[in-house]
């Protein structure tokens, strides 16, 4: 028998991890605002999807910043799928709020290979 030598981390293995956090590299650099606390999760309403989810900060008007999350979409394997998350109602975007689990998070784009 094989064994398997890919480091997981809940359910998620390193080179996933590494493909997806690339691209959170480069949202960051092309960021207008200020991004942190990049997440890849996955919700049962987007099945063989994972999920980037990062959030932006826009102090442009430092009496009144404005928070939001962003999302962008993977395969399994962590290849981009170049498209987004988007709902049909604030029921729908509540129901996957709700139902999204995080497998691995960082706070910066930057540390992910140290």
């Amino acid at each position: 028998m094989k064994k398997k030598t890919a480091k997981k981390i809940q359910n998620i293995e390193k080179h996933i991890i590494n493909a997806i956090m690339n691209r959170a590299v480069v949202i960051n650099k092309e960021c207008l605002e200020h991004c942190r606390d990049f997440r890849i999760m996955e919700s049962p309403m987007h099945k063989k999807t994972r999920i980037l989810r990062w959030t932006t900060i826009d102090i442009s008007n430092v009496d009144r910043p404005i928070q939001c999350y962003r999302y962008e979409c993977f395969d399994m394997d962590g290849t981009p799928q170049n498209c987004s998350i988007h709902y049909s109602d604030q029921e729908e975007a509540n129901d996957f709020f709700l139902s999204l689990t995080t497998l691995y998070k960082q706070e910066f784009s930057i540390d992910h290979t140290l």
